[in-house]
């Protein structure tokens, strides 16, 4: 090397640095386009492609403010520190009620930690649920409960991969939307959005379709049981067996809902009909994984002979015993029962009279009242009769008891006596606390109704 020119050496340095370049590209090329999650990397380099098949990227930290402590941190490899500092931060913001800030902070606490998905459950929550809860107007809150479902909304598209995550933004869409104390207006809301940017329409941010919060929740859900079963993919939230059952439930909820608002037609038995469905024919035909061995929640005696022929480490009885564990802890025959009996028109006829029963009676039309709900008692008596199981569900029970209630005020307005065996006897006998609770409420409305 002494004996080359100063020009010459500098050539070596050039083709060695050269060289050096190939693996260095090869090997730390950014990806040029965006890959499914579970379709393995094919673009970049082979830094870049194993980054995706081991889901270790990260999005772009170039939204933090540069001058922030939170930056310098980072730029100190005090990730996790910088992270904290911003949730105190947040969780400061929102005690001050500095909405505006808090947004800010949200987003530098996304950036630093997009993987970590208790960031996006519990943000997107805190948005909805303690946030909207400071506002007044219901259509304020609504505002913040949107805010929420677009930030869960973001988290499963930076977490293609993550079915806990799909699942708690069906959660979100199902239970805040669907059972929160303005459910009612939220209802409306999400198909027909306050906001005059919408004129009238959904905000197509969060329901491009226009569908029932309900329906939404389920798609999500479906999502996550796709997810689920993806090679390398798991969920820590719940047992397997409850984790799958929740695209029905959800259908089952919209049908319900629809009932709940006064709807008891063709498309209200076919959202049940198609409830019964999916939980017999997709879910009670699921796979699950027990102590016992595998088990179908929906199988019969011969299929349960099979899987234990099919299982030389477990007999019929451990079979019999798991399979029984499990339908309870799944709640499976309720279930099955409820979607069934719902799905019956004899069923919807009785609690459309009930429903326009009770309807009569705040109009004050009290003799057509009185016969609708001792219609709908008689003839929802005789489905309970045949499936006793079926009145442990709240809602129906306080159904049946609001009913009783305004039957048997009109019998005393009327001068008769209540009947010792009047019908659905045993649902007013078994449930004091709730009975009581009904009737001081229903005493008030009333009063305020009539005087």
């Amino acid at each position: 090397m002494n004996q080359l020119t100063t020009q010459q050496r500098k050539l070596v340095y050039m083709l060695g640095i050269l060289v050096l370049l190939i693996p260095i590209i090869a090997l730390g090329m950014p990806a040029t386009q965006r890959t499914a999650p579970n379709e393995p990397g094919n673009s970049g380099g082979k830094i870049a492609r194993l980054r995706h098949n081991y889901k270790l990227g990260e999005a772009t930290l170039g939204d933090v403010d540069p001058a922030s402590a939170t930056m310098n941190l980072v730029l100190l490899g005090m990730r996790g520190i910088a992270g904290s500092m911003l949730w105190m931060q947040a969780d400061e913001q929102k005690r001050m009620k500095n909405w505006s800030e808090l947004e800010q902070t949200v987003e530098s606490i996304i950036k630093l930690q997009p993987r970590f998905l208790q960031v996006w459950k519990y943000q997107g929550w805190n948005l909805a649920f303690n946030v909207s809860a400071e506002c007044d107007a219901v259509e304020d809150r609504f505002f913040w409960v949107k805010k929420g479902a677009k930030f869960l909304m973001r988290g499963t598209g930076q977490n293609e991969d993550a079915a806990e995550l799909y699942n708690q933004t069906g959660e979100f869409f199902g239970k805040k939307i669907g059972r929160s104390d303005e459910h009612v207006q939220f209802r409306k809301f999400f198909k027909s959005d306050p906001d005059p940017r919408w004129e009238g329409r959904a905000d197509e941010t969060i329901n491009p379709d226009n569908r029932d919060n309900y329906l939404v929740a389920k798609d999500y859900y479906t999502t996550a049981n796709e997810k689920e079963e993806l090679p390398g993919v798991e969920q820590h939230i719940m047992a397997r067996s409850l984790f799958r059952s929740y695209p029905g439930r959800s259908q089952m909820d919209y049908a319900a809902a629809l009932q709940s608002e006064g709807e008891f037609d063709e498309v209200s038995l076919e959202a049940w009909r198609d409830g019964h469905q999916w939980w017999v024919g997709e879910y009670g035909r699921d796979t699950f994984d027990t102590p016992g061995g595998v088990i179908i929640l929906g199988a019969t005696e011969e299929d349960l002979q099979q899987l234990a022929a099919d299982d030389p480490d477990h007999d019929i009885a451990d079979k019999r015993e798991w399979f029984d564990r499990y339908r309870k802890m799944t709640n499976y025959p309720y279930w099955e029962d409820r979607s069934e009996v719902e799905s019956q028109q004899s069923t919807v006829e009785a609690r459309r009279k009930l429903a326009e029963g009770r309807i009569k009676f705040f109009e004050v039309d009290l003799k057509p009242a009185r016969e609708l709900l001792e219609q709908g008692l008689n003839e929802l008596g005789a489905v309970f009769t045949k499936y006793p199981h079926l009145l442990q569900h709240d809602e129906t029970v306080e159904d049946v008891l609001k009913s009783q209630l305004m039957w048997q005020y009109v019998l005393r307005l009327f001068g008769e006596p209540i009947p010792q065996d009047f019908p659905l006897r045993n649902v007013w006998d078994e449930n004091p606390g709730v009975r009581a609770d009904l009737e001081e409420r229903f005493q008030q409305k009333v009063s305020s109704e009539f005087n």
